[in-house]
C-alpha cells in the first residue's frame, strides 16, 4: 500500500474512534437521565441469525409452526382424473372453465379446479382454446 493510503486508513480509523466515543458519551447521559426518572434502560435487542444454508434458526422456526386443524380428504378419483372425466362427459364441444368449477365444489373438493386445469394443459393431456362467446377457455381432451 502507498503511504498516502496508509495515512488516509489511519486518520478514518482515528475519527472513527473519536465518534464512537462521542456517542458512548451520548448513551451514558441517556441513561443516567431515565434513571433519574426511575425507568430502566433496555439493552441492545439480539437480532436472529440465518444459516449459511438460508434455513433459519430453531427459534423462529418454532413460532411459525401451525397445526393442521383438518384431515386432508381422499377421494375416489385424483384431480386430474375428475377434470379429465369431467371434460369427457360434456362430449366434442368441450367445457368450459366455469363449468369445471362448478363440478369441482359440487363434489365437495376445496379450492378452484384451475391448478389442476394448468398442469394438465401442460402436460398436454387436455388442450385449451378461447371461448367463441365472452371470456373464458375451453378444454378438451387430447
Amino acid at each position: 500500500m502507498t503511504k498516502q493510503l496508509v495515512k488516509e486508513l489511519e486518520r478514518v480509523a482515528s475519527q472513527l474512534q473519536s465518534e464512537r466515543l462521542a456517542h458512548e458519551a451520548a448513551i451514558a447521559e441517556i441513561d443516567a437521565g431515565l434513571a433519574s426518572l426511575g425507568i430502566e434502560a433496555a439493552g441492545p435487542r439480539k437480532r436472529t441469525r440465518v444459516n449459511a444454508g438460508g434455513k433459519q434458526s430453531k427459534k423462529s422456526t418454532k413460532r411459525k409452526k401451525l397445526k393442521r386443524s383438518t384431515k386432508r380428504k381422499k377421494y375416489r378419483m385424483t384431480a386430474s382424473e375428475f377434470v379429465i372425466a369431467t371434460i369427457k362427459k360434456t362430449g366434442a364441444k368441450g367445457a368450459t372453465g366455469s363449468q369445471l368449477s362448478k363440478a369441482w365444489k359440487s363434489s365437495g373438493r376445496p379450492g378452484d379446479a384451475y391448478n389442476t386445469l394448468g398442469a394438465l394443459t401442460r402436460a398436454k393431456q387436455i388442450k385449451r382454446s378461447r371461448a367463441a362467446k365472452g371470456r373464458g377457455s375451453v378444454y378438451r381432451v387430447m
